[in-house]
């Protein structure tokens, strides 16, 4: 009793706290935001917090703050209330803030978004840099502190600048403008820019002026320019004036101006007349320290050389998407390029040209400062010696791109001419298998030969650690086109999705320098023997993933003595076929292999149930099929990765365990530090299992079906660091279930079902190890039950991301979607509890007391006189209602062919051709409008002596003949009234209890309409006597005889 008094009490507390009594001092744990210090500066990041205001800060002392509050839903930004507590700020981010979409269909398009009124940042005397793009802002904000360096304003509504927008910003060194008006922002012509907008900023030095759908180069640009972005305007011309001034301009985007619009990926418009940008001779003549220039999909035809005559220093030139196959022919231009870096040439492609080769002039042979060459989309059939000659003698040259050609044949040779390359990416051809011999080459038959007299499989344990190493000189490619964890161990060849169906090991015997192979998306399906990559010495990383590989054989890989990754993930074609042999056993051939990807498989079978590896040290085995393997009563496979004993990470996630055999779990390798069981439907784990890992520190559990921890985990473990067990079904942790585990640090506990949390869940003080702790998504409940909790929070110094905002309330209703941290502990302090308690406690105790004593004495007393008193202060009479109407008109209205049938045929025979008048009430023309239906039905039947139900198949099975039904009946229980008539249009409850039995009482109240129209006359004159007529008058007195009937 007390405890639901108690609870009572604390709902009743927590909705006055909710009218507003609490303490709205903001805190580190209050704020909605992610608090980071380094050095003399903080930054708060309030991103993505569903935020529709500025928030409070916390107390700082810092002299720089950045204020992140990107991807909320502020709507209006005012001053001087929005940014009063905030000091010291030098960054504000307000990118993309969201809105709903009533907002967003306000046909004043500067109404859709943020709102910023003028002088809003006036005050913010430190304030460096402000980011306001995706906000649909129609003009500059006005007033900005003269201290701003960076001013971002892409993707708004800003179709106008002049030169009072940027007046005052002097220190001004970054703006960002693009994307204001285009194809995906449509604005009314162009952003129009005025002359001199910018000439004042001399300390400017970036200007992105890029999809704005300007048609010239604004004028007087300051000469402070480093870079200058002009990409997918409308320029049609540039002039020798354009750049005049720019002296000290490095980088320059001009791409996307007079578009090659064919296959272009967004809405595309050609230029008139010659439909390439035309560019004057002398147009980068002063441009001595441009560096990067950028002409990329501008329709050139050809390149001129006086272009580059003065701007010798230039590293990296874009010429992609153009029609420059004829210009990659003779290319004069590169002469006047001995130092660039990076050249790009893709996609200038003829349109329906297919030529056999690629003509590379010997011009480019000149470029040797090239470290980056990328030609794709050249289309061409065949890459030989002789189109690539001029490339060799590129000593620099590290990254060759040559992906997207249709590319056919290859003559590998030529690739051995190249004495630096780091990367040769051919990904995205046709390259197909073929051979210059008709047999297999006598290096391969004597590799066949030798290991014929070897001893095929060691599988006992020499006692020899292998260890993985990578290179100490690892290059690092400028392109992400090859995985950087693959490109680190060496030279790298990605020949991915292409048509190498089958590997022919001659063929590569130019790449026995390669330290990194890609043939991932290739269809191979062959039963790979060992041999097939002898001419790979070196070969660490190997991707052999989405094949269609066959593992018949166990000799596979036996020749690549230096391997240290393989993946052969989704290669399940043949695992995917019962009664075929798989073999894992080649890993036991690999002594250095480190890494093995066999993911998504679905392996549901192997010709081994056991396999041995001592170099391996992370299995990926995602995506299979263990719940087959280890399946209730099959114990073939639990010893499946048991001698994987240098194995320290394992993922077996997305294998449909519902559960996992206790002895499985202890025969998986006992060094494991990382265990990855995510997204298995698991319903239940057993912790105690975790005795057999000594070094386990990452367990991953989430997206399961799991219901409970298990109390003292550090019973069964001690090495454990992180755990995650987000996404499951946990109602209620065990008490101390942390108790002296030191070594867990990283909880995550996040979209499970907990509402309770107690203080003695978490230790406190000394006792607690926890640093990070993840709460989001539970159904929390904020009674005062959640105090203890609360305090832990304030007393203990875990991170719990996001808990202003994402750890919330689900119950009370008042308290939902409220952040538990804002809930006030003060409001269920014990002085007041104890208070009110006493007060409740008093009410309570009095009456309990005297009630048993009066009962026992004067019981019998008592119950008389409450008896009769009740019967006295009830008791009244049934008014008669009064009568207006003869007949209430019950029917579908909904049904056209009933209504006609009313208004047409009921009410003209009744209303009009009979002597006595009768009058009817019907819905549609005397019901009161306005009123309720079920207010309109019991006035309409308390004031109609009859009510007339005209029955069809639809209309009895409506709620509204169920509620004018019962109502009648209601009136005969309260009134003795029967005023029930039916009328059958349709034949319609055949099977009803109550129709048969009032067919035998009143069977003159039932009445069918005739299917013969000569009986339509009688139809009507029994309709006239039964509602001119009392039904009690017409009863069956053989029915009635025994039943006294009180009026």
């Amino acid at each position: 009793m007390l405890r639901l008094l108690k609870k009572l009490l604390c709902i009743l507390i927590i909705n006055l706290n909710f009218f507003g009594i609490s303490n709205t001092t903001s805190t580190n744990r209050t704020i909605p935001c992610s608090i980071t210090e380094s050095n003399d500066s903080v930054t708060f990041d309030c991103s993505a917090r569903h935020l529709d205001r500025i928030p409070s800060p916390t107390i700082y002392t810092s002299n720089s703050v950045k204020l992140l509050l990107s991807q909320n839903l502020i709507k209006t930004i005012e001053k001087p209330n929005s940014f009063q507590d905030w000091e010291n700020l030098t960054k504000i981010d307000l990118n993309w803030n969201h809105y709903s979409k009533l907002r967003l269909y306000n046909p004043n398009i500067c109404k859709r978004g943020l709102e910023i009124n003028n002088e809003t940042f006036a005050n913010l005397t430190k304030l460096e840099i402000l980011l306001i793009d995706h906000n649909y802002l129609c003009e500059i904000p006005s007033g900005l502190p003269g201290s701003i360096k960076i001013l971002s304003l892409q993707y708004n509504n800003i179709f106008l600048i002049n030169k009072t927008s940027f007046s005052g910003y002097r220190h001004l060194k970054e703006i960002y403008i693009g994307n204001n008006c285009y194809y995906g922002n449509s604005c009314p012509g162009a952003l129009h820019i005025e002359n001199d907008t910018f000439s004042e900023l001399k300390e400017l030095t970036i200007l992105n002026l890029s999809f704005n759908n300007l048609g010239k180069v604004p004028h007087n640009l300051p000469t402070s320019l480093k870079k200058l972005y002009l990409s997918n305007n409308r320029l049609k011309v540039i002039s020798t004036e354009d750049f005049k001034n720019l002296v000290n301009l490095e980088v320059l985007y001009l791409s996307g101006n007079c578009p090659r619009c064919f296959n272009a990926a967004y809405p595309c418009e050609p230029c008139p007349g010659k439909r390439f940008l035309e560019i004057d001779d002398f147009a980068f003549q002063f441009l001595k320290n441009l560096t990067v220039l950028h002409l990329g999909s501008t329709s050139l035809t050809s390149v001129s050389k006086t272009w580059f005559q003065n701007i010798t220093q230039l590293k990296e030139l874009n010429l992609r998407l153009n029609y420059l196959v004829t210009e990659i022919a003779t290319a004069e231009f590169v002469s006047f390029l001995p130092s660039l870096e990076i050249l790009d040439l893709s996609y200038n492609y003829n349109q329906k040209a297919y030529p056999n080769n690629i003509n590379i002039s010997d011009n480019f042979s000149k470029l040797g400062s090239l470290k980056e060459l990328h030609i794709q989309g050249y289309v061409f059939k065949d890459i030989t010696s002789k189109n690539l000659a001029p490339l060799t003698k590129l000593s620099k040259l590290k990254i060759l791109n040559l992906s997207v050609n249709f590319v056919w044949q290859v003559d590998f040779k030529v690739f051995e001419k190249f004495s630096s390359l780091a990367i040769i990416y051919l990904s995205e051809n046709r390259i197909t298998p073929y051979s210059e011999r008709s047999n297999k080459s006598q290096a391969i038959q004597a590799f066949y030969n030798s290991q014929q007299n070897k001893t095929q499989y060691n599988l006992t344990y020499n006692g020899i650690e292998h260890r993985s190493t990578i290179p100490s000189e690892i290059v690092i490619p400028v392109s992400n086109l090859v995985k950087p964890e693959c490109s680190a161990y060496g030279k790298a060849l990605d020949l991915s999705r292409n048509s190498i169906f089958f590997i022919e090991p001659e063929e590569f015997r130019p790449f026995s320098d390669v330290a990194c192979l890609n043939l991932s998306s290739n269809g191979i399906g062959q039963d790979l023997e060992g041999g097939e990559f002898i001419y790979f010495p070196k070969l660490a990383y190997l991707d052999l993933s989405y094949n269609k590989l066959d593992f018949a054989s166990i000799g596979a890989f036996q020749e690549l003595k230096q391997l240290e990754v393989l993946d052969v993930s989704y290669n399940q074609h043949y695992f995917t076929v019962q009664s075929v042999t798989h073999h894992l056993k080649f890993i036991e051939n690999l002594d250095k292999l480190s890494v093995l990807n066999l993911s998504w498989n679905e392996i549901s079978t192997l010709t081994e149930s056991q396999i041995n590896s001592f170099s391996l040290k992370e299995l990926r085995f995602a995506g299979n099929r263990l719940d087959v393997l280890w399946k209730n009563g099959d114990k073939r496979y639990l010893n499946l990765f048991h001698n994987f004993t240098n194995l320290s990470i394992l993922d077996i996630s997305y294998n449909r365990l519902q559960t996992i055999p206790d002895e499985a779990v202890c025969l998986l390798p006992a060094n494991l530090t990382e265990l990855y069981l995510h997204h298995n439907g698991l319903i239940f784990f057993g912790w105690k299992n975790l005795t057999c890992f000594r070094n386990l520190k990452i367990l991953d559990l989430s997206h399961n079906r799991i219901t409970m921890i298990m109390a003292h985990l550090s019973k069964y473990t001690n090495s454990l660091e992180t755990l995650i067990i987000s996404h499951n079904y946990i109602q209620e942790l065990a008490d101390a279930f942390l108790i002296k585990l030191s070594s867990l640090t990283n909880l995550d506990l996040s979209y499970n079902h907990i509402q309770h949390i107690n203080k003695s869940i978490f230790l406190s003080g000394n006792d607690n190890y926890l640093k990070v702790l993840r709460l989001k998504g539970n159904p929390f409940e904020c009674t005062c039950e959640i105090i203890e909790f609360l305090n832990w929070i304030n007393n203990n110094n875990v991170n719990i991301p996001r808990l202003a905002t994402d750890v919330i309330c689900a119950t009370p209703e008042k308290w939902k979607k409220h952040g538990i941290i804002s809930f006030d502990i003060h409001a269920c302090n014990v002085d007041l509890i104890a208070l009110i308690m006493f007060l409740l406690s008093f009410i309570l105790i009095i009456p309990l007391t005297i009630l048993p004593l009066m009962s026992s004495l004067f019981y019998w007393d008592i119950w008389y006189i409450y008896h009769w008193c009740v019967a006295k202060l009830k008791y009244s009479k049934v008014p008669n209602s009064e009568t207006i109407y003869d007949a209430f008109i019950t029917y579908d209205d909904n049904d056209p062919a009933v209504s006609d049938w009313v208004f047409n045929e009921l009410c003209h025979q009744l209303e009009n051709k009979v002597d006595k008048h009768i009058l009817l009430c019907l819905e549609e023309r005397d019901w009161e409008p306005g009123k309720a239906i079920i207010d309109n039905i019991a006035e309409s039947i308390n004031h109609s002596k009859k009510t007339l139900f005209v029955l069809t198949k639809k209309y009895v099975k409506s709620g509204k003949f169920r509620t004018a039904f019962y109502m009648a009946m209601q009136k005969l229980m309260d009134e003795n009234q029967d005023v029930i008539v039916i009328v059958l249009l349709q034949p319609v409850l055949q099977h009803s209890q109550y129709l048969r039995m009032r067919k035998k009482i009143c069977k003159s109240s039932i009445l069918e309409w005739p299917k013969n129209p000569y009986a339509k006359s009688l139809f009507w004159q029994k309709m006239k006597n039964v509602l001119l007529t009392e039904n009690i008058s017409r009863y069956n007195n053989l029915y009635t005889d025994s039943i006294a009937v009180v009026r």
